[in-house]
């Protein structure tokens, strides 16, 4: 129970618990899937804040067949003039050929399309331009239930590929597809690698097997990385084949285009397509093939990307790895993604724990925000996706979490010491003691003991035993309190603190509680005392001349002064504990206030106050004080003499 009790009483502990729980929790938010959607919507805003890529020639061109050509020539088009299509782009010198459009079924007749349907001159077989030279390929569907088949004349012939794409859980993609395998293992290669690897053949790059990885494949100097289904964001996302992260470096709208009007037509200007991959597809409304992605939420306009249009980001893509321009976007492994979060929920918390000034914690934290994002975002500039959602969050709860705990116990501190001065001290000094807390509160959250040097001065009221004797109680206590609330004032005014009561005695301190650390503050407590003292003097004759004229008993105040070591501490339980002074000092005054009481001299019986200090608080009056020498004496309770001097006013 007591290693329990300090657990929960110590700051640190318990702020290093918050920041652990604030961690788990976060970790294991993540590791269910809870923060995937805002993962990966950071991730998109990473990627659209990447510097576009700006490239003079972008390897690939589309051809589109709009809204008007599929009523002009009808959808699917027919062989014969898809046929014409290809062989016009292979005259232009197209380097690769990806017709992003389903040619499953034949269409040999183009009758009820219009324009000439014989399209005299042109060849017109597609098997024949299909074939002629391999620069052409097709896509197909063979997992698919029903499986959507290539051209028969395709079958068996490496010029068939498939289009898929990975579309994640929020509708978005953001991956390309190298290849996938059968239930048999057959492989089936993406769209944008065919188109890719023909591209590159023309330079004579060619893709080969990683030699540390064998399953992964290395085009030029760069390793394709395999996504796996917990990178970076992703939770348990589908990783069937093998997938990597598009970059979408070049931006939306990046591909010079064409229509296929501007094919037949001959409009497509010379060179326009020469060494360089085409791809034919759709842009209709009617035909649905458009798709979100990462630079969907940057634009208002048309925020979705044509397929043929991904097809293009992912082959240049390739070309970029290829010839060094690019780098894989990868992640770090999931220990080290923890390892990241950790550090940051350890700084939230301690940010927390120290920081004491509104405003430094909104700074700071707007600070440690920004570090953050800068980070990632420079990360993702290098194609590193590290995360940034759960550190933000861990640092975020973290700081408040720990931030709130402490406000709150400093509040129930501030109440605890505030109970234990208040009714000593005026507000600029409790003020100061909380401030300062760390010199006066222990690691058991108590007020530590310490030696300081302090001036003590001990009052106390002549005539008090005989007016309680004469009078009521309610009267005597009217009359007590009327001294008591005046001498307590001054003692204030004179920057001390009243210590105690005791009937009619008052102990006061002054370099108390906050300790004087120099010799000339030492000097001022001393003064402060001396002056206090004689404004209590002047008190007591105002005092006995109203109570004289209200018919009250008068009375006469002893004080006794004495500089010095004394210790400051807690006395007594929790319940009744008192922060006081004891010591040799505190004692001496309290014996000056009481020396020779009954023996006042003639003078002194005719003045209302006597005032006695010791040698210690009379070195620190420089003369400026009428004293008298009263010589050395053996105070009660001490074993060696003190001397005495008797105060009478200011020089």
């Amino acid at each position: 129970m007591g290693a329990a009790r300090n657990f929960v009483r110590s700051r640190l502990a318990v702020s290093a618990l918050i920041t652990a729980v604030v961690f788990a929790v976060i970790a294991g938010a993540r590791s269910i899937g809870w923060l995937e959607a805002l993962e990966l919507s950071t991730y998109d805003w990473l990627l659209r804040s990447r510097p576009r890529v700006e490239m003079d020639d972008t390897s690939v061109v589309l051809i589109k067949l709009r809204e008007e050509e599929i009523q002009k020539y009808g959808h699917p088009l027919c062989d014969a003039r898809m046929a014409v299509a290809l062989a016009k782009l292979q005259d232009l010198d197209a380097i690769a050929i990806g017709v992003d459009i389903y040619r499953d079924i034949p269409i040999p007749s183009c009758s009820g399309q219009l324009g000439n349907p014989q399209l005299p001159g042109e060849n017109t077989d597609l098997a024949e331009v299909t074939l002629r030279d391999g620069r052409v390929v097709m896509i197909a569907k063979p997992l698919e239930n029903p499986p959507i088949a290539p051209p028969s004349f395709l079958e068996g012939i490496g010029q068939v590929a498939v289009p898929d794409f990975n579309v994640d859980k929020d509708g978005i993609i953001r991956r390309g597809l190298i290849t996938y395998h059968s239930h048999e293992n057959v492989p089936y290669f993406s769209l944008s690698l065919q188109l890719a690897l023909r591209y590159l053949q023309a330079q004579e790059i060619y893709p080969t097997n990683d030699p540390d990885q064998p399953e992964l494949i290395r085009i030029g100097d760069m390793t394709v990385p395999m996504f796996q289904s917990n990178d970076g964001g992703y939770h348990d996302a589908d990783a069937g084949g093998y997938h990597y992260l598009l970059d979408f470096a070049l931006g939306q709208g990046a591909f010079p285009s064409y229509t296929l009007e501007d094919l037949y037509s001959g409009s497509i200007p010379e060179g326009a397509v020469r060494g360089r991959i085409v791809l034919l597809g759709t842009e209709s409304t009617t035909v649905k093939d458009r798709f979100t992605t990462p630079l969907s939420a940057g634009r208002s306009e048309d925020p979705m990307m044509l397929g043929m249009e991904i097809h293009a980001h992912a082959a240049n893509q390739l070309i970029r790895f290829a010839s060094g321009e690019a780098r894989a976007i990868t992640s770090w492994s999931q220990r080290a993604e923890f390892a990241w979060t950790l550090a940051w929920c350890l700084l939230g918390g301690a940010f927390g724990y120290w920081s004491r000034s509104g405003w430094l914690t909104a700074i700071s934290g707007l600070l440690g925000v920004g570090v953050l994002i800068g980070a990632c975002h420079v990360a993702m500039g290098r194609s590193i996706w590290i995360p940034l959602v759960p550190p933000l969050f861990a640092t975020g709860v973290a700081a408040a979490l720990v931030t709130s705990y402490r406000a709150i116990r400093e509040r129930a501190e501030r109440s605890e010491v505030t109970g234990l001065f208040s009714k000593f001290l005026r507000p600029e000094v409790a003020k100061a003691i909380w401030d300062q807390r760390d010199q006066f509160i222990g690691p058991d959250d108590r007020p530590r003991a310490q030696s300081i040097v302090l001036t003590s001065l001990m009052s106390d009221l002549q005539g008090y035993t005989t007016a309680s004797e004469s009078m009521d109680p309610a009267s005597l206590m009217n009359w007590i309190n009327e001294y008591m609330v005046v001498m307590a004032n001054l003692v204030g005014d004179y920057d001390g603190v009243v210590d105690d009561y005791a009937g009619d005695g008052i102990k006061a301190n002054f370099g108390f509680p906050i300790p004087s650390a120099t010799e000339d503050a030492i000097g001022k407590d001393a003064n402060n005392a001396v002056n206090c003292a004689l404004a209590m003097g002047a008190a007591m004759d105002r005092l006995n001349t109203d109570w004289q004229s209200r018919d009250l008993p008068t009375g006469r105040v002893r004080i006794g002064i004495f500089t010095g070591p004394a210790v400051v501490g807690i006395l007594g339980g929790r319940k009744s504990m008192k922060y006081t002074t004891v010591g040799d000092t505190v004692n001496t005054a309290a014996r000056l206030e009481s020396f020779a009481k009954d023996e006042f001299s003639a003078q002194e019986k005719r003045n209302n106050w006597r005032i006695l200090i010791g040698d210690t608080t009379l070195q620190y009056l420089g003369g400026a004080y009428h004293t008298e020498d009263l010589g050395s004496h053996a105070l009660k309770g001490k074993h060696e003499t003190t001397r005495i001097h008797r105060l009478t006013g200011t020089a």
